[in-house]
Formats: structure tokens, C-alpha cells, sequence
């Protein structure tokens, strides 16, 4: 499962990354591979403006949400990626939305996800 969130970078006192794993609850021994990969792929997102997709494990989030903990504790073979990304696609304080960037995320989402999903099943097919 790919949770995805956004938060509002203006909040920290420091540089952070534009994509944040939190992986702190999953089952890292099992699945810490899966986790990277998506961290990786999701580090080479193109993106608008000269933004870099810069992506961290547990930097801003460490993955403490409520949907991570209750499907993890409930569903052994299931990982859920809380995926959090920066609120590069808007000026949240005054409302703007930045169109560019929201569409280069959805279009390569909708890719990565599939493809990365793929991967998973593959490797935890039963046979």
C-alpha cells in the first residue's frame, strides 16, 4: 500500500527532502529492500522549476500513523510505504497551486507506483 501524505516544509527551521519515507513501524528485516527502492525511484521524479526530488528515509516522518500501525499489526504480508511529499506543488499559505508540478508528479506516479507494486508481487508471489 502507498500511503501518501504532503507536508508543509515552511515548518522546519532546517532543509529538508522534497520525499520522505517513514518505515520506523513496517517490518524492516523483510521488507527494508522494497523501501529503498522505492526511495530511489521516487529520487529520480523529473521535476518542474529546477527541483531536485531530493528523498530520505525517516528524515521529517518516521511513518507513526495510525493506517501504517493498524495494517501492518493486521496484515503480515502486506507493507505499507508512507510516503510523504513537500509541498512543492503549492504556496499553501496563499492558496496558489502550481499545475506543472502537480501533473509531473501525478503522470510519473502513476508509473511508479504500478511498476514498483509489480516488483513486490513478483518477489512475494506464492508459487
Amino acid at each position: 500500500m502507498y500511503d501518501m501524505h504532503s507536508y508543509n516544509w515552511k515548518r522546519w527551521n532546517r532543509e529538508v527532502p522534497v520525499i520522505n519515507l517513514g518505515t520506523s513501524n513496517i517490518d524492516n528485516k523483510r521488507f527494508e529492500n522494497f523501501a529503498e527502492t522505492w526511495r530511489e525511484s521516487l529520487s529520480r521524479l523529473k521535476l518542474p522549476n529546477e527541483i531536485s526530488a531530493t528523498s530520505k528515509i525517516n528524515d521529517t516522518f518516521q511513518g507513526n500513523g495510525y493506517f501504517l500501525k493498524y495494517i501492518t499489526e493486521n496484515f503480515k504480508n502486506t507493507l505499507v510505504l508512507a510516503t510523504e511529499f513537500k509541498k512543492i506543488y503549492c504556496d499553501e499559505l496563499n492558496q496558489i497551486i502550481f499545475p506543472e508540478v502537480v501533473h509531473a508528479i501525478e503522470q510519473q506516479l502513476q508509473f511508479k507506483i504500478k511498476k514498483h507494486a509489480e516488483e513486490f508481487i513478483k518477489a512475494h508471489k506464492q508459487n
